[in-house]
């Protein structure tokens, strides 16, 4: 049972870094100071969360529907890479983070305005 939530909390969070490779926007791009271009910033992290999502995707439906099992070995190969792709897209934003400007509460880039939608 517990192995089944994991497989399937793990194949949520899958579809979800696919679904925002694919937009190309929402919280996973938030990032106020940028130490580069945020176009370079949002397609270096849509390659590596697509790659991630994909990763997680497929491992954690092939556990979950039975085709591997497990604890297996190719599992946990599985599982070890996936959770790596997450920690490679978290030292990619660390590295496109600009600490001193974060730091001085100073933003290389604006927040964001939301488009309203006249009714």
């Amino acid at each position: 049972m517990g192995s089944d939530m994991l497989s399937l909390f793990s194949l949520i969070i899958g579809v979800y870094l696919i679904y925002a490779a694919i937009v190309g926007r929402g919280k996973l791009y938030e990032n106020e100071y940028l130490n580069c271009p945020r176009e370079q910033y949002v397609k270096g992290l849509r390659i590596l969360a697509a790659i991630s999502g994909v990763l997680l995707t497929v491992s954690n439906l092939l556990e979950y529907l039975g085709v591997i099992a497990y604890g297996s070995p190719i599992a946990i190969a599985l599982w070890a890479l996936g959770f790596a792709s997450l920690i490679v897209m978290m030292v990619y934003s660390s590295k496109k983070t600009d600490r001193k400007a974060a730091a001085a509460g100073m933003r290389t880039y604006p927040k964001r305005k939301k488009n309203k939608k006249s009714l």
